[in-house]
């Protein structure tokens, strides 16, 4: 690590306490440029600081990436990556590490802050900017033999006004290749089939178990397809969010409306959609289906849990 060292905090008062600041949810978007080749590509999702025993902190990110890898097709699908945090000689500054403890580099905010992080054959250079209470960016410059990386993330934070409900849920097509939605007794939105995960169940075992109860569709856990993490307006519960966790359910089915299940139907993606369909849908799901297939996979049926799909986090620093 090669950090500067952090300056004062940008609105001119004390330094900054780093940890109590990034402590919480945030909201991320990022872009990607890989300027060797022109291609683009965005990222968007979720930011979550926790406290560890040591008094550092614990960052996972999840969220849709999208992006065409040279040579390859255009991809659509879920990411995720995780760093550990610890207290460094000042208040104002973090170093950050991998999950495995490898360090990678150090985090504050000094109205500009710069450190960098040699993976060879490449150099990763970061940028640091806190622009308010709530929001922050932060950029990567990625050079050397192997990469030519420009990516810019700015996370707002989130403020928890509403409650919020973790659900798991799973999109599943008939040989038509329309999408399954279904409304529950005493409401009036469609959705997916899904629900809250139970006490030790992960969120695959949710999603499975969810789909065998309500519509009578048998997949194991293990062979449901990850689609994305998304946070949306709760459909039926007011003034409520929810963190879903979306698979895919690979090959075609029928389905019968059991449990708290009133009305089953089939949507087709060819045609404009109903107004009756959860935020879920409207806001994440069907744009994402629009653009990468109605099963969830690229253009080309190629499967986002394959090896491409690991190769889509490389436009993230630190490999």
């Amino acid at each position: 690590m090669d950090s500067q060292p952090a300056g004062t905090d940008p609105s001119g008062g004390p330094h900054l306490d780093l940890r109590a600041y990034l402590l919480g949810s945030w909201t991320v978007t990022r872009t990607l440029l890989d300027r060797a080749t022109g291609n683009r590509g965005t990222f968007a999702g979720v930011v979550r600081f926790t406290e560890t025993s040591d008094g550092g902190l614990h960052f996972h990110e999840e969220g849709t990436v999208a992006w065409t890898p040279e040579g390859g097709a255009p991809f659509t699908g879920p990411a995720t990556r995780d760093y550990l945090l610890r207290p460094s000689a000042a208040p104002d500054t973090m170093d950050m590490f991998f999950p495995d403890g490898r360090p990678f580099h150090r985090i504050g905010f000094g109205g500009h802050s710069r450190d960098s992080h040699w993976c060879d054959p490449d150099l990763y250079r970061v940028d640091y900017t806190r622009t308010g209470p709530d929001e922050f960016r932060y950029s990567w410059d990625v050079s050397g033999p192997a990469k030519d990386l420009l990516l810019e993330s700015v996370l707002h934070r989130e403020f928890a006004a509403n409650p919020l409900i973790v659900v798991s849920a799973v999109c599943v097509f008939d040989s038509a290749g329309r999408l399954l939605t279904v409304r529950k007794r005493g409401t009036d939105k469609f959705m997916h089939p899904g629900g809250k995960p139970e006490a030790g169940e992960t969120a695959a075992q949710a999603a499975a178990r969810e789909l065998e109860e309500e519509v009578g569709i048998v997949v194991a856990p293990e062979h449901l397809l990850p689609f994305g993490s998304w946070l949306a307006d709760a459909a039926n519960e007011a003034a409520t969010q929810i963190e879903a966790t979306v698979f895919t359910a690979p090959g075609s089915w029928d389905a019968r409306p059991s449990a708290e299940i009133a009305e089953i139907r089939w949507l087709d993606l060819d045609r404009p959609w109903p107004d009756e369909l959860a935020p879920l849908l409207t806001d994440h799901v069907l744009p994402l289906l629009a653009a990468g297939g109605p099963d969830g996979r690229g253009p080309d049926g190629q499967d986002p849990s394959g090896p491409d799909a690991r190769g889509l986090r490389t436009p993230t620093p630190g490999t």
